[in-house]
């Protein structure tokens, strides 16, 4: 007579005889998990062979040259790139962001002009609170603001009033030099940080300073060290708008002075702030900011 077969769900145990099968039937043998993929990288960072350009790179990448610029805040044009140069190149458009003291979501998606959520979406964030200074983040659709031009509206002709006595102007009220150094710095914000750059189109600190101060004809030095020293001193309440703001220690340097803006009144510093920001106008009640002032000084 021919031996039955096993019944199929049936597992012989290592060491034990074949007449003494061990059915399967509650033993939890499971199937091996598939690792789950990582999320797609947002950017590469790319080492510059020779020949390369920024507009060749955005073609390969299907990109706007502008993503490459904004996201790589110390490249200073599109003509600047260096062999063995490494550039940080988006895989869609949109800006590689590295977050920055003070900085919330919000602040960046509205700076940038997208929404919030994408952000956070695109990120793979729990939430609009968990950034951390110094991490990078890709803000997807992101372009710099432009500058902001100003122009003067001409005036309609109206009825000559009857001559009135003039009041004092406030002490906020910027006049002269004071005036064209406020309305010119203004024309500059939303402008965006170029290290080494001194305009009309990108600045670093210290370059916005000698932009401005250069176009009123003054001879004011470059950087924000010899700037302290040229600038005449005056006491933090007796800043008047037009006036040169110093902070010191903002990052390590051998240098006390590292950052500098110009007054606009009440209490408003405009600056070109740091990598990855823009020319715009911060508060001198920021705790970072009082944190870190020097001192003012009046341009002479």
């Amino acid at each position: 007579m021919p031996a039955t077969p096993a019944p199929p769900a049936q597992l012989l145990m290592l060491g034990m005889s074949s007449e003494t099968p061990i059915e399967t039937t509650g033993i939890g043998i499971d199937a091996a998990q598939p690792t789950p993929e990582p999320p797609p990288p947002l950017y590469v960072v790319y080492t510059v062979q020779d020949g390369d350009t920024v507009g060749g790179l955005s073609a390969r990448h299907s990109i706007s040259p502008s993503s490459i610029l904004w996201s790589n805040p110390d490249l200073q044009s599109a003509d600047s790139l260096t062999p063995g140069q490494p550039l940080r190149v988006p895989l869609s458009d949109g800006v590689v962001y590295d977050v920055r003291p003070g900085d919330t979501l919000s602040d960046i998606a509205a700076r940038f002009g997208v929404d919030v959520q994408a952000v956070i979406e695109v990120n793979g964030l729990e939430s609009a609170d968990s950034i951390a200074e110094n991490q990078t983040i890709f803000v997807p659709g992101g372009i710099m603001p432009e500058p902001v031009a100003t122009s003067t509206p001409t005036p309609e002709p109206t009825a000559q009033p009857l001559p009135v006595p003039t009041p004092p102007q406030p002490d906020d009220t910027p006049s002269g030099l004071s005036a064209d150094a406020v309305e010119l710095v203004r024309s500059r914000i939303g402008s965006p940080y170029v290290s080494g750059a001194a305009g009309p189109n990108g600045f670093d600190c210290s370059g916005l300073v000698f932009w401005v101060y250069s176009q009123l004809g003054l001879d004011v030095p470059r950087s924000a060290p010899d700037q302290f020293q040229w600038a005449t001193p005056v006491g933090s309440s007796e800043m008047q708008p037009g006036d040169i703001v110093f902070f010191e220690n903002t990052y390590p340097s051998s240098q006390r002075i590292t950052h500098v803006g110009i007054y606009v009144g009440g209490g408003g510093v405009v600056m070109a702030v740091d990598n990855g920001d823009i020319v715009r106008e911060v508060s001198l009640a920021e705790s970072y900011w009082s944190d870190h002032f020097a001192g003012a000084g009046w341009p002479h």
